[in-house]
């Protein structure tokens, strides 16, 4: 094959390539507006390497999370368009992969009794993949609350 040819065919795959991202169909969080309801500022967040984004409203003084440990939190899902798509208490695992890996992400590091919003990327979400409510490809916003650490069971003082 001469080199000609072979430059041609590149330029051919790499647009096309970049032809077929531009057909992405998933949400970019930076290219979002969100409903004004969330009260969302993305500048406001702090973005981590994951490309989750992640905003203290309250610390906690609690033990901080780690792997390994049993996490209860009291959670409010939310689209970027503001609609509601779950909320109640979650107890989980934490590093075991009983959730979806931006969530898992985004708790990591709060203390008990902390509140935090965590912004999640699709591919760190449910990917292409639709859920009662929420559509393939969307971008995931929880307000948080961890009320506690290595218990499972009700607590009567979570989301209060």
């Amino acid at each position: 094959m001469n080199k000609n040819r072979l430059i041609c065919i590149t330029f051919v795959a790499l647009s096309a390539l970049a032809m077929s991202a531009c057909d992405d169909p998933f949400q970019v969080i930076e290219e979002l507006t969100f409903d004004s309801s969330l009260g969302i500022v993305l500048s406001d967040f702090t973005r981590l390497g994951s490309g989750v984004y992640v905003k203290d409203d309250v610390i906690g003084s609690g033990d901080l999370t780690a792997d390994g440990q049993t996490a209860v939190v009291e959670y409010k899902g939310y689209l970027a368009d503001g609609s509601s798509f779950g909320s109640g208490t979650f107890p989980f695992v934490v590093g075991s992969g009983g959730t979806i890996a931006g969530f898992m992400i985004g708790v990591f590091g709060m203390r008990a009794g902390g509140e935090r919003w965590i912004i999640i990327p699709p591919g760190l979400g449910y990917g292409d993949a639709d859920q009662p409510n929420i559509p393939a490809g969307s971008v995931l916003v929880f307000n948080v609350e961890l009320c506690r650490l290595d218990q499972i069971g009700p607590n009567p003082d979570c989301g209060n």
